[in-house]
């Protein structure tokens, strides 16, 4: 589970995030991020169109926060970032999302130094 202080919260920084950031996707999960003026946010939004059951919503979310903590050394400062599904995604585990969030992050990283 995130740490509360790493949580992206309420509807209004959510808000924030969809509608002044930049995407970025990666097979069937994408990420929206923007730059903030605190420190990193990690948020997690997943339609039940594609995950219908809360428990496949909440292993993505899982799986998807293991390996973002597993490049704890790439990671942006002063970010806020959401993942989110952009149609049904196949059952991944850490191992298989590790090459989708270095993607992520590696792109977030072009797009910050063109800035």
């Amino acid at each position: 589970m995130l740490k509360k202080n790493l949580r992206l919260r309420g509807k209004k920084d959510f808000n924030r995030v969809f509608r002044y950031s930049k995407p970025i996707f990666f097979d069937e999960i994408g990420c929206r991020y923007l730059i903030n003026q605190t420190s990193l946010h990690l948020g997690f939004t997943f339609n039940k169109k594609y995950l219908p059951l809360a428990a496949q919503r909440n292993r993505l979310r899982r799986v998807l926060s293991e390996a973002f903590f597993q490049l704890k050394d790439e990671w942006p400062k002063n970010m806020d970032i959401i993942f989110f599904t952009t149609k049904k995604p196949k059952k991944i585990n850490t191992q298989e999302s590790l090459p989708m969030i270095k993607h992520f992050l590696r792109r977030i990283k072009e797009n910050i130094k063109t800035l």
